[in-house]
């Protein structure tokens, strides 16, 4: 029998909500992901951290209010909020979705072959990984970005992410650091594969769970496919 989960595992457990939102009364981005603790929002309005804010977001189809506060900032792409003073009543709505939707995605069946989501909003870099996958026998997706991306992780769950780094919008590092605090998501291998390749670039992916960083002027279409090949060995 599982063991039950601690307060703070509940606490911590985070899910992917992507919607729009409002703050203030105004739109302002679209809500990425949802824990009791809070959501991180991807926007580019200007808050300042430490802000107070109210928030507006549909939580299964019903409304629902909070106040949050903004803990951190990453310009032109988003922010972390805190919940603050938030109501009994809307915590337990929060818990309830939050289980229901975890519970959900762990019961999802694998798929009969082994599918593979690529990240990349550079058509020509996209198009040539999904071809050599494709001979390869893998079932393969695509999204142009960050955001895109894990709306499909939403709907599926693909067995590896290609993921690029450098894309307007949510960059590759924001996505990797989602997907790797998502706990039905976490354990999916993601190959990072960029124009860049500084040393201290790699060493943040691979912090951040990257399970390989490939450089893309340095690692043809078929060395990613013989590494993609190691990796579900």
């Amino acid at each position: 029998m599982e063991a039950p989960k601690s307060a703070k595992q509940r606490k911590n457990k985070r899910v992917l909500i992507m919607q729009e939102l409002v703050i203030d009364g105004k739109p302002a981005g679209q809500a990425i992901d949802l824990s009791m603790d809070g959501m991180y929002v991807s926007t580019r309005a200007k808050f300042a951290k430490g802000d107070i804010v109210t928030i507006r977001f549909q939580l299964d189809n019903e409304p629902m209010e909070v106040k949050g506060r903004i803990l951190y900032r990453h310009e032109g792409i988003g922010m972390g909020v805190k919940f603050v003073s938030i109501k009994s009543e809307d915590a337990q709505r929060i818990a309830a979705h939050i289980e229901k939707v975890s519970t959900a995605r762990a019961a999802q069946a694998p798929a009969h072959r082994k599918q593979i989501l690529i990240i990349d909003d550079t058509h020509f870099y996209q198009s040539v990984y999904q071809q050599r996958l494709m001979s390869e026998g893998y079932s393969v997706l695509a999204a142009r970005n960050g955001v895109e991306g894990l709306k499909i992780l939403m709907e599926t769950r693909p067995d590896l992410i290609l993921l690029d780094l450098v894309m307007e919008g949510m960059d590759g590092y924001k996505v990797l650091q989602i997907i790797k605090t998502e706990p039905n998501l976490n354990d999916i291998p993601v190959i990072v594969i960029s124009v860049k390749g500084a040393s201290q670039e790699v060493s943040r992916a691979m912090e951040l769970g990257a399970a390989d960083y490939l450089v893309k002027a340095t690692t043809s279409p078929h060395q990613v496919a013989q590494k993609i090949r190691k990796l579900f060995q």
